[in-house]
């Protein structure tokens, strides 16, 4: 069922809901007032009443112009002693239900009582009568909920096709942009501030944040392909040569990067376990590991840590991959001669390269660092100034 239909079929539900509950309460509120006419003409009957006595000396109810007045149609006057009905006024019913009324029998009767001179004078409105205009309310009723539905549901149809219009342009917009996979196009603008306008304006955020994903796996597949093609040009060039050593080494070096990019995997699947560990103890080991390297490029590494010991809460794996991206970062991106700090504190791990290259913050391995460290909760800031290339990880304090 569309939304359209569901809106014209909720607007008609709630119109004959709304007319029903009118006409219920109007009905209600016509019987009170008739009953309350009904009632007060009893009352003024009753005053009206005057007894008198017949030749034979029994009481009965004077007919004069002013009862006969006061006496309406369907309006009895009942006289009753201690003997039973003395005397009647009005049109009577049958014999049998003129008597069960004045033995007290009252169903069907709107009744008024009053004492005169040690008499009981009881008058009674046939309720039936009463009420015979409530019957042409109860006939109209049902027609006119049926028309007030039928144009309701048509109102309905009408109001939210203008009001889904702007929606509708939007969804076939957006069809067409799935089907030709324009991810850098957007959905037109609307300058309403409403519902609609606002939902296109987030699907827009969205495709914004889609093409932003899309591009960063992108440059992410050009990365991997260009770290990958390298120690494979290199491995063959070692096999084919007979150096197997080198080709040993390099494949070692393969794996490794192979492992961070399943890491990378892990982290953006959310399977990383996290525990406390020393972040100066990792981070004086693997750079003692690559001092060496560092040597050989003629590059000065400079460690400094704190005396106490930096515990944080992360993945093992991930923090040591994090920690050789950047130490490897720094290496490849620094001129012959140039330098690399590395400072452990309280706050984290900065690392800080100078002279570099023109470009030091591209590569894989900057990227891996940052995916990883927002995987274990932490934070990777990069600053580059003239001639100098500062990275600092900030990682969640433990334990």
């Amino acid at each position: 069922m569309s939304l359209r239909l569901r809106i014209a079929l909720l607007t008609a539900w709630v119109v004959v809901v709304g007319l029903g509950f009118s006409a219920l309460t109007l009905r209600e509120g016509l019987r009170l007032a008739l009953e309350r006419q009904a009632l007060g003409s009893l009352d003024r009957l009753l005053q009206s009443a005057r007894l008198t006595e017949d030749e034979e000396g029994k009481t009965r109810l004077q007919v004069d112009g002013a009862l006969l007045e006061a006496v309406l149609p369907g309006t009895l006057l009942l006289l009753i002693g201690e003997e039973g009905l003395l005397d009647a006024v009005g049109l009577l019913p049958s014999p049998e239900a003129l008597a069960a009324l004045a033995a007290g029998e009252t169903q069907g009767y709107l009744v008024r009582e009053a004492r005169k001179d040690g008499l009981l004078l009881r008058a009674a409105q046939e309720q039936a009568g009463l009420l015979a205009p409530l019957g042409l309310l109860d006939r109209l009723l049902p027609p006119v909920l049926l028309l007030g539905g039928g144009l309701a549901f048509l109102l309905g149809l009408f109001l939210s096709r203008k009001a889904l219009a702007p929606l509708a342009r939007a969804t076939l917009e957006a069809h067409s942009l799935a089907q030709a996979r324009a991810w850098r196009r957007r959905l037109s603008p609307l300058t309403s501030p409403d519902e609609v306008g606002r939902l296109v304006a987030a699907f827009n955020q969205v495709l914004a944040a889609l093409e932003e994903a899309l591009e960063a796996e992108r440059r992410f597949a050009a990365e991997a392909a260009h770290a990958l093609r390298t120690p494979l040009t290199l491995l063959l060039g070692h096999l084919e040569r007979g150096r197997l050593a080198e080709a040993r080494a390099q494949a070692e070096s393969l794996r490794e990067l192979v492992g961070r990019l399943l890491l990378l995997a892990r982290a953006e699947a959310d399977a990383l376990h996290l525990k406390p560990m020393e972040l100066d103890t990792l981070v004086f080991t693997e750079a003692e590991a690559l001092r060496p390297a560092f040597r050989a490029r003629g590059v000065a590494l400079n460690l400094e840590l704190p005396e106490e010991a930096v515990v944080v809460r992360a993945n093992e794996a991930a923090l040591r991959a994090i920690v050789v991206s950047l130490l490897e970062n720094a290496l490849h991106h620094t001129a012959r001669g140039g330098q690399v700090w590395v400072w452990v504190d309280g706050d984290g791990l900065a690392v800080g390269n100078a002279p570099t290259h023109p470009n030091p913050g591209s590569g894989l391995g900057l990227r891996l660092a940052r995916v990883l460290a927002q995987a274990q909760g932490a934070r990777l800031e990069v600053s580059p100034g003239r001639g100098e290339f500062w990275v600092r990880l900030m990682p969640q304090r433990g334990p």
